[in-house]
């Protein structure tokens, strides 16, 4: 009899531990780093969960255009005991949003933009980013660099870089009016090595300096920001 080839499956899993590292809160001097396990998962090119996009869908998906929304975890929080500067401010949890994306690929660059809203309720407000991204590949290695810039509404503003009468009273810190504007301009770096025909390591790091309203607030000890990510991957299938 003929051999047979086992169909193709829908499944793309990779998987492993990574290390992810952010300022304390948004405007700190010192960075909180904590262990997570990366993943990569696509269901026919149409479903995905990927690092902290944990649950998404396609509407379009080809070689040029990606479009869609997914649910994203958003581990920014702000503790006031971990700080004597922000007893007073009010605790800020991590939460939830909903997201929508836009993403296209001319040749070696890459267009893309989000809209991010918090959805669990924890003064997080809403989130835009627009990016441009140059991607080199080189044998195993895939380099990718580009500049971008991240826009908030007032509500995140508030929570994060605002403080109220109240708050002053409470804090001692000065009072900060805040409204919706430019959070931040940013560059990324991001680079992938194909260790094996399993394995993979994936790194990436976010420059920011704030701006605005988030720059000059009394809550900020320093413009500039650093996020980092490392990860190694096992695929499965």
């Amino acid at each position: 009899m003929p051999a047979t080839t086992a169909p193709a499956s829908n499944w793309k899993i990779s998987a492993g531990p990574g290390l992810y590292a952010a300022p304390d809160f948004p405007g700190s001097r010192s960075t909180l780093a904590y262990p997570i396990i990366y993943q990569d998962i696509d269901y026919g090119g149409r479903f995905f969960s990927r690092g902290f996009d944990l649950l998404g869908v396609y509407a379009l998906n080809n070689d040029i255009w990606q479009i869609g929304a997914d649910f994203q975890f958003d581990p920014t929080w702000r503790k006031s005991k971990n700080d004597s500067r922000l007893r007073g401010l009010g605790d800020v949890n991590m939460t939830m949003r909903a997201r929508a994306f836009a993403q296209a690929q001319v040749s070696f660059v890459t267009f893309s933009a989000d809209v991010a809203q918090d959805i669990a309720g924890q003064g997080q407000g809403l989130i835009a980013n627009g990016d441009v991204l140059f991607s080199l590949p080189a044998g195993k290695w895939l380099f990718t660099l580009g500049p971008g810039v991240t826009w908030t509404n007032g509500k995140y503003m508030q929570t994060f870089f605002g403080v109220t009468a109240e708050q002053s009273a409470r804090s001692g810190l000065q009072t900060h009016a805040v409204g919706a504007g430019l959070r931040e301009w940013h560059a990324n770096g991001i680079v992938s090595y194909e260790i094996s025909r399993n394995w993979s390591a994936l790194a990436s790091v976010t420059f920011a300096r704030l701006q605005g309203d988030a720059a000059s607030s009394p809550i900020t000890e320093r413009r500039q920001q650093w996020t980092t990510m490392g990860a190694v991957t096992y695929r499965f299938r």
